[in-house]
C-alpha cells in the first residue's frame, strides 16, 4: 500500500468519525476540563488571600466545577447524537422517585449551606449540641466532625444543627469554671467566702478581671449552696477546672469546712 492509499484511508477514517461528532465531543471535553482546571487555580489563589473564608469559597469551587462538567458533558452528548430530551424527561419521572426518597439528605445538603454560609462556628472549636460535644474536625455540606475529649469521633447531621441550639464553647479567648457546692447549716457563710476567694488569688491561672463570682444561691435539703465563677483562658478551661476543685477541696479540709452529704433515717415497724 503507497502512500496515497494510506493518506486516503486516514481521510476517511476521519470523515467517519467527523461526521458522528467525536471530534466534536472530544473538544468539548478538552475545553471543559481546561475551564475547570482553571477555575480551581483561581479559586486557589482567591484562598491564598484568605479575603474570602475557606468553606464558603470551597463549597463555590465546587459549584462552579461541577456546572461546568455538566454543561461540558450535556454539549458533548448532544455532538454524537444523543437525545437529551427523552434521556431528561426519563429521569424526570425517576427524579420524582428518588427525590421522595432523598428528602433527609436535601435538608441537610440545605442546612448545610447555612451553616458554611452563616460562620457560626470553625474546625478547631469546641462546640455542644444536645447531649453531644466536642471539636470541630471537619465542616461538609452534609455533616460536620466532631472529635470527643475520649478521641471517638462523631458524625452529625447539619440539619440538627440547624434545628437545635449551637454553643460554641470556644469563641471567645476567655471562659468561666463554674461549680455549685453546698456547705454545713453551722458553717460561717463569711468564712467560707474568704476561703473560696483566697484560693482563686492563689491559682496561678485564673484571671482577676473580668471578676470572680462568689454567691449564696439557696437552701438545700442538708446544705447551704453556692455559686462559684472564675475565669480562665480557653485554652487551659480543663487543666484549670480541675485544678481549681481539687484546691477547694483541700482548702475546705485545712479550715475545717465541711461539704455534707444527703442523710436518711429509715425506720423498720414490725407487725403487732
Amino acid at each position: 500500500m503507497d502512500t496515497q492509499q494510506i493518506l486516503g484511508k486516514i481521510s476517511q477514517y476521519y470523515r467517519i468519525v467527523a461526521d458522528g461528532g467525536w471530534v466534536e465531543m472530544f473538544v468539548y471535553l478538552v475545553v471543559g476540563f481546561l475551564l475547570a482546571n482553571i477555575v480551581s487555580r483561581a479559586f486557589a489563589r482567591l484562598g491564598r488571600l484568605r479575603r474570602i473564608p475557606a468553606q464558603p469559597l470551597r463549597f463555590i469551587r465546587k459549584l462552579v466545577v461541577v456546572c461546568i462538567w455538566l454543561l461540558a458533558g450535556f454539549q458533548a452528548l448532544q455532538a454524537v447524537g444523543v437525545d437529551l430530551v427523552s434521556i431528561l424527561g426519563a429521569a424526570g419521572v425517576a427524579g420524582i422517585a428518588i427525590g421522595f426518597a432523598s428528602q433527609t439528605a436535601l435538608s441537610n445538603l440545605i442546612s448545610g449551606f447555612f451553616l458554611i454560609s452563616e460562620r457560626s462556628f470553625s474546625p478547631g472549636d469546641y462546640v455542644r449540641v444536645n447531649s453531644l460535644e466536642g471539636t470541630v474536625e471537619g465542616i461538609n455540606l452534609l455533616s460536620i466532625y466532631l472529635r470527643q475529649p475520649d478521641n471517638a469521633l462523631i458524625r452529625v447531621p447539619c440539619e440538627l444543627l440547624i434545628k437545635n441550639p449551637v454553643v460554641n464553647l470556644t469563641k471567645d479567648d476567655i471562659r468561666r469554671c463554674d461549680f455549685d457546692l453546698g456547705v454545713d447549716y453551722g458553717s460561717d457563710t463569711e468564712k467560707v467566702e474568704r476561703v473560696i476567694r483566697r484560693v482563686m488569688q492563689e491559682h496561678p491561672m485564673l484571671l482577676s478581671e473580668p471578676a470572680p463570682v462568689v454567691q449564696f444561691s439557696g437552701f438545700g435539703d442538708s446544705s447551704l449552696n453556692l455559686h462559684i465563677g472564675a475565669w480562665c483562658k480557653t485554652a487551659d478551661y480543663h487543666t484549670v477546672r480541675y485544678a481549681f476543685a481539687g484546691a477547694l477541696l483541700k482548702a475546705f479540709a485545712g479550715e475545717g469546712i465541711s461539704i455534707p452529704f444527703p442523710i436518711r433515717d429509715v425506720r423498720m415497724q414490725r407487725d403487732a
